[in-house]
């Protein structure tokens, strides 16, 4: 091999080692390891979309260098459960091992309480009231409600007859939503006091069917919110309906009058895409409807009050 190659290679492992040299002097003579102090930080234990409530399974405790703690950072104070460090609705995306800040989370007094409460899909809508049309003031944001609306039938003078007089005079009240989350009252958005509250609005969260439905029904007549009970998913009347006929027992007289005594045909009954038949009972003394979604009608009696067979 040739005498200047040998030269040149012993020279560059000489300036290695002395490089090694300055190097370990640098640092002192020690190992460096990472056996520094540790604590616990919160991150996300997977992907977080904007606006996602969190969930216990959204978030976790991860090891982390004590030195190299940061600004915002969310530590673990003693047995501390994730949940409890942080609760809320997320105002920006997160990644999943993403260390969280509070920041991250929707602050009431900070930003839009009504926007940050809404669910996918769900949209705002709000209606004025009165304490006769609230539950007497005893609606308070997170409640459930039913919606009802009362308004007047107008009926043609070549459609009006002896059948829709038996089911209709002129005011009709039927539940167009039902099980309604209440998302402020007035300007509220939380229980403030346990104490009945007289308001001017209500805000509810509806999907855009319900929405439109409540802006068309606002138009039509006075909308009313039923209190539902805490827990009460129960639907036993569906297709929920009243009308002044069914309130007045007047009204009922007055129109088995007009049809010699005896109950009139069946009247139909449209509500979107349902066709529901009521029709009056016959009984001088009864003053209630039956349909045939199942309502049965007590036996029709004669004047000696024997059961007339059949029912009729």
């Amino acid at each position: 091999m040739n005498k200047n190659v040998m030269i040149v290679l012993a020279g560059g492992f000489v300036v290695a080692i002395l490089v090694a040299v300055l190097v370990q002097a640098s640092l002192g003579g020690k190992k460096v390891d990472d056996k520094g102090p540790k604590i616990q930080v919160l991150v996300a234990a997977k992907d977080l979309a904007l606006g996602t409530e969190l969930e216990p399974a959204d978030i976790k405790w991860q090891t982390w260098p004590g030195e190299k703690a940061f600004a915002g950072a969310i530590v673990r104070k003693e047995e501390q459960n994730a949940e409890e460090a942080l609760k809320g609705r997320l105002i920006q995306k997160v990644s999943s091992g993403q260390p969280m800040l509070s920041s991250y989370v929707f602050k009431e007094g900070k930003g839009n309480v009504v926007a940050a409460m809404l669910d996918k899909g769900m949209r705002a809508v709000s209606i004025p009231v009165k304490a006769e049309t609230m539950a007497g003031g005893f609606v308070v944001p997170g409640d459930f409600v039913d919606v009802i609306l009362t308004y007047k039938v107008s009926v043609d003078r070549e459609q009006k007859s002896a059948e829709t007089d038996s089911f209709v005079k002129s005011n009709v009240s039927e539940t167009i939503l039902k099980k309604v989350k209440v998302l402020a009252v007035d300007q509220e958005a939380s229980r403030a006091e346990d104490k009945a509250k007289i308001a001017r609005t209500v805000t509810l969260a509806v999907d855009t069917v319900g929405a439109e439905k409540v802006a068309l029904a606002s138009n039509m007549g006075d909308l009313t919110l039923s209190l539902r009970g805490i827990g009460d998913d129960e639907d036993e009347n569906p297709d929920s309906m009243t009308t002044d006929v069914e309130v007045s027992r007047a009204m009922q007289n007055i129109s088995r009058i007009s049809n010699g005594g005896s109950g009139s045909g069946p009247v139909k009954i449209y509500s979107g895409a349902t066709v529901t038949e009521v029709r009056p009972r016959g009984a001088q003394n009864d003053n209630s409807f039956e349909n045939e979604t199942g309502t049965e009608s007590e036996p029709t009696t004669t004047d000696n009050n024997e059961p007339i067979e059949g029912g009729q």
